[in-house]
C-alpha cells in the first residue's frame, strides 16, 4: 500500500489561522504608525504656528505707538486698549493698538508706516473644530480718528483654544530718586500676579502705554481626523513677555500733531565789518595784489 501524502483539513485551517493572526498584527502596528505620524506632525505644525503667531504679535507691541491729544484733532478711539473676555482657561481677549511696524496691507503699491492693529477671536461654530476659536488680527492702513475700530481681518489659526492678555505698568518705587530703575523691583514686575498686573488697559484712562504685555496662546494640537473618533485632546500652550516702547504721558507736552517750525526764517544776527585784506607780493616782472576792501555790517 502506497501512503498518500498532502495536508489535512485541520492543517489548512491551522495556517490559516495563524496568517489571518500575522496578517492583523502587521495591519494593527502599521496604522498605529500612521496615527503615530499623522500626530507628530499635526502636532509639529501647531509648535511651529504657536511661536510664529506670538513672533507677529510681539513685534507689532514692541513698535505701539500713541500720542497724546490735539485740539485740532478729533481722536474718538484709543491709541491701546486691551479687553479681557472669558475664563483664564478658555479666554478670548481682544487688542487694539497702533504700530509703527509697516503694514502688509498696500494702498497703489505704497504700505504705510503707521498702521491699526488689533487681535480677536471668534468661536468655530461648523465641522470638526466646534467649539474652538478663530484668531484674526486686524489691519487698517494708515490711522484715523478711530485707531481701534475698522480695517480687515485676516485669519491666523482655527485652532486656537485660548488667547489671553495681561497688562503690567512700572510701580513707582522701581524708580529712584536719581532717576535710575532697581533691578530688584523690575523682575517682581513681570511676576505673575504682581501688584501691577490688570486684565485690561485703555490708553484714555492710564493717559500711557502699559509697561509690558504677557500672552498666552493656547493651540489644540489634536489631528484633525481624530476629532470624530473621541481621542484624547492635545494641547500647546506659548507664552511670551513684551517689553512695549517707553512712551512718556500722553499730554499736551507729547503730541504727534504740534510740529515745532518757525513760519519764517530768522534774521541772520548783524555781522562785524571785514578786515581789508592785504595786498600780494609781486612775482618776477609782476605787479603787486590789490588789498581787499573790508565787509559791511548788516
Amino acid at each position: 500500500m502506497r501512503t498518500q501524502r498532502g495536508f489535512t483539513l485541520i492543517e489548512l485551517m491551522l495556517a490559516l489561522l495563524i496568517s489571518a493572526t500575522i496578517l492583523t498584527s502587521l495591519g494593527l502596528i502599521l496604522k498605529s504608525s500612521i496615527e503615530a505620524r499623522v500626530q507628530i506632525e499635526s502636532e509639529l505644525r501647531a509648535r511651529r504656528m504657536g511661536p510664529a503667531i506670538l513672533a507677529i504679535v510681539s513685534q507689532d507691541l514692541r513698535n505701539a505707538w500713541c500720542t497724546g491729544l490735539d485740539e485740532e484733532t478729533e481722536i474718538e478711539g484709543d491709541w491701546f486698549i486691551g479687553k479681557h473676555n472669558g475664563s483664564d482657561d478658555k479666554a478670548s481677549d481682544e487688542l487694539n493698538f497702533v504700530t509703527s511696524v509697516n503694514s502688509y496691507m498696500r494702498y497703489n503699491g505704497i504700505t504705510s508706516d503707521l498702521t491699526e492693529v488689533g487681535y480677536y477671536l471668534k468661536e468655530n461654530r461648523d465641522g470638526p473644530l466646534t467649539g474652538l476659536f478663530t484668531l484674526y488680527r486686524r489691519e487698517d492702513f494708515l490711522v484715523d480718528k478711530r485707531p481701534s475700530e475698522g480695517g480687515l481681518g485676516v485669519k491666523m489659526s482655527d485652532r486656537v483654544v485660548s488667547f489671553r492678555v495681561w497688562y503690567y505698568d512700572l510701580p513707582r518705587d522701581a524708580v529712584g530718586d536719581d532717576g535710575k530703575m532697581d533691578p530688584a523691583q523690575l523682575q517682581t514686575v513681570l511676576d505673575r500676579g504682581s501688584s501691577t498686573e490688570t486684565d485690561d488697559w485703555d490708553s484714555k484712562e492710564q493717559e500711557r502705554l502699559p509697561y509690558a504685555v504677557r500672552i498666552e496662546l493656547i493651540i489644540d494640537a489634536t489631528p484633525a481626523d481624530a476629532f470624530n473618533r473621541n481621542q484624547k485632546r492635545r494641547y500647546a500652550m506659548y507664552q511670551t513677555v513684551v517689553r512695549l516702547p517707553e512712551f512718556p504721558k500722553l499730554d499736551k507736552n507729547f503730541k504727534l500733531f504740534d510740529v515745532q517750525t518757525p513760519t519764517t526764517a530768522a534774521a541772520p544776527a548783524g555781522g562785524t565789518g571785514g578786515t581789508g585784506g592785504t595786498g600780494g607780493t609781486g612775482g618776477t616782472g609782476g605787479t603787486g595784489g590789490t588789498g581787499g576792501t573790508g565787509g559791511t555790517g548788516n
